[in-house]
């Protein structure tokens, strides 16, 4: 770490950051899409709908700072742990490795999540990336993939679309966007899912917490489903970013027993999927466990992808404990 300086980057450091991206992408023998230029990361990192932040690795010696590596992370949220952050990216370039520098690239943003009250730290990582494997297990990291045997899903902006397209006009229930008076019963749905999902002692937040950080420009949105005046669904998202752009992440889908079977599930998905795309989002991500195959066969029928089974995406978690004996 000897003259390399941990900083939050600026809005000035927006093309240096996408340079960096190009050079990852360059070594894992990927391509950024079009769409994702340093105006793009500008403002996704600094405009006005901001969703991401990040730290550089800059070497001191520079006059204008040369940066040697990043770190991106978006603010996420658990139904569980309330507040939470999701690493997206984590680059160093390859003369600076196995310096600390991304050990406390690492730090400082657990730093900024346990200042935000952040209580879980998720990370995506490649099961081929090894390097990043040690860096996060070294730092006590838990690989839920292998331990829960989580998968991630990843959608694009075609069957986002196909989705949104086929449910105009569909089904005589209503889904809109929920409002605090409907949290209680937002709740309840939670721990319906949590039973479901036979995790029962999962979630650890309430009805007011879930006020008080879906409120706007917080940590996550939130669509109800009803019928004949009483939620019978949910879906609640929040926004991403990558170097694959913006994108929004699905936390939870669930749908009473009872009404199943009726579209409801297509059309909060629909919902979230035309919120995304709303915001310049051209992909849909989100998770399920692998034993759940009613889930895996209806999201798989909508045009979503399995990335842990084909490209070998695995996700790893800081838990609240583990965050803080890092940055103490």
């Amino acid at each position: 770490m000897a003259g390399i300086n941990i900083r939050e980057a600026r809005k000035t450091d927006a093309k240096k950051i996408f340079e960096l991206m190009q050079q990852q992408a360059t070594e894992q023998n990927t391509v950024l899409p079009s769409h994702l230029t340093h105006e793009a990361v500008a403002e996704g990192g600094w405009g006005p709908a901001a969703v991401f932040m990040t730290f550089v690795a800059e070497r001191k010696e520079t006059k204008e700072g040369e940066l040697v590596g990043y770190i991106l992370a978006h603010r996420a949220y658990s139904t569980w742990e309330g507040r939470a952050m999701y690493i997206k990216e984590i680059y160093v370039v390859p003369a600076s490795r196995h310096s600390g520098v991304a050990t406390n690239l690492c730090k400082e943003m657990l730093q900024a999540a346990v200042s935000m009250g952040c209580n879980r730290c998720d990370v995506r990582v490649n099961k081929a990336n090894k390097a990043a494997k040690d860096l996060f297990e070294k730092l006590g990291a838990k690989n839920l993939t292998e331990a829960e045997d989580w998968h991630l899903f990843f959608m694009d902006s075609k069957a986002m679309t196909e989705m949104k397209a086929r449910c105009k006009g569909q089904g005589p229930s209503q889904v809109r966007q929920a409002v605090p008076e409907d949290m209680a019963g937002v709740m309840a749905m939670i721990q319906e899912l949590a039973d479901y999902e036979k995790m029962s002692d999962g979630p650890k937040i309430n009805a007011h917490t879930l006020v008080t950080d879906s409120s706007p420009d917080t940590f996550f949105e939130c669509f109800v489903a009803e019928s004949d005046g009483t939620l019978v669904g949910y879906a609640l998202p929040y926004h991403t970013f990558s170097c694959q752009g913006r994108g929004i992440y699905m936390e939870d889908l669930y749908v009473k027993p009872a009404h199943r079977g009726q579209g409801l599930g297509t059309a909060l998905m629909a919902r979230v999927a035309q919120r995304g795309l709303t915001l310049g989002a051209d992909h849909l991500e989100f998770s399920v466990l692998s034993w759940n195959t009613p889930s895996t066969a209806f999201y798989q029928a909508r045009g979503a992808i399995n990335i842990t089974a084909d490209r070998g995406a695995q996700l790893y978690r800081f838990v609240d404990s583990v965050m803080r004996k890092c940055v103490q």
